[in-house]
């Protein structure tokens, strides 16, 4: 009897590994051991020697080639991979997508070429365009603009630059309560009349103190005024008075129109000052100059007069108007005395301002 040929594998490679394949003939061994069991049957009486032989040709039969096919049960799970297309690159704006768009409909890149060139030959021009124009009006900007040499806010406390002022000398009439060597008896006194209901201002005048309790347009008018007082009680004299006058220095140019125009509202207040006291009316000859001048004083810009002194001969004058347009509405002798109390009040800032210098 042949012997079977050896068993032989095949060998497929999935995924690179190797994977063997055996075909088992479990059916053809099962129907070749069936005919050897027939015939072993039917040959029973055949010798131990010829069993033997026919054993070990049923084991070499085993030796045959055999197909082994892999078991159903077993999956081999075969992954699949999709091959990602090239990221597509997004789509830029401007020259390069044109650019693209070109290409795809023309080939050869003559179109694209083209249009490349005209219209870097339009942006190159137009850029240079607007370069010239703007150097042009820049040039014309510089000519016909006249830079500030210096810009000054329009404030109302702005500082002017400082000027010199002439103080005109003041002669007026006054009535005078006394003169001290020191202040401080020219206050006492000063506080007696005031208990009495009577106004006064002491004024140092050099070395001496003057206590002055009323001012007039003439000599006769402060010795009437002087009278009145003496019948009050309070010892008094009418007598005429100087107050110097100066350049100052240090002013600006509202302080120094202040200064000139001070002396000569005061005289026109004096007059009606006088009147008032006297209980006569005012003159409309001194109500006009009266007006004329303290609205000249109010023009100016009150916020340019720094001077402390300057401000109190402001102040003083504009209020000394206030009581005699109230002393002409109403007559009020409360009016008169008011009156007479801010012109002495204008007469001592003055004296300070000629001592001061204007500093």
């Amino acid at each position: 009897m042949d012997k079977p040929k050896s068993e032989k594998t095949i060998t497929i490679k999935i995924n690179g590994k190797d994977r063997p394949f055996q075909e088992k003939k479990e059916e053809k061994k099962g129907k070749s051991w069936d005919l050897r069991q027939l015939d072993s049957q039917k040959k029973q009486e055949q010798t131990e020697f010829f069993a033997s032989i026919q054993t070990a040709a049923g084991k070499e039969a085993d030796d045959s080639f055999d197909w082994i096919l892999p078991e159903e049960t077993e999956d081999v799970d075969i992954k699949e991979y999709k091959i990602a297309a090239p990221p597509k690159s997004t789509a830029k704006n401007g020259l390069s997508t044109l650019a693209g768009k070109f290409r795809g409909r023309n080939k050869q890149g003559i179109l694209t070429s083209i249009f490349l060139a005209v219209f870097f030959a339009v942006l190159l021009g137009t850029s240079f365009g607007f370069i010239m124009l703007k150097l042009v009006f820049t040039d014309q900007a510089a000519e016909t603009a006249v830079p500030p040499i210096n810009e000054k806010p329009a404030a109302a406390n702005q500082q002017t630059p400082s000027a010199a002022a002439d103080l005109e000398t003041i002669t007026t009439y006054v009535v005078q309560g006394g003169v001290f060597s020191n202040s401080e008896a020219a206050q006492q006194i000063e506080e007696a009349n005031s208990q009495k209901g009577v106004y006064s201002q002491s004024i140092k005048m050099g070395e001496q103190t003057f206590l002055f309790l009323g001012v007039s347009g003439s000599l006769e008018e402060a010795k009437e005024i002087g009278a009145d007082l003496k019948s009050e009680g309070i010892d008094v004299f009418a007598k005429e008075v100087a107050f110097e006058g100066k350049a100052i220095e240090g002013v600006n140019a509202e302080e120094k129109k202040l200064a000139e125009i001070a002396p000569a509202l005061f005289q026109s207040l004096s007059e009606g000052a006088a009147s008032a006291s006297l209980g006569s009316s005012i003159t409309p000859e001194t109500a006009e100059k009266i007006e004329s001048r303290i609205k000249t004083v109010n023009e100016l810009q009150a916020g340019q007069i720094q001077n402390e002194s300057l401000i109190s001969v402001r102040e003083e004058l504009l209020n000394a108007s206030k009581q005699i347009d109230t002393y002409q509405q109403s007559g009020d002798a409360a009016a008169a005395g008011k009156i007479q109390e801010h012109l002495l009040g204008f007469l001592a800032a003055y004296q300070s301002l000629l001592q001061s210098g204007g500093q």
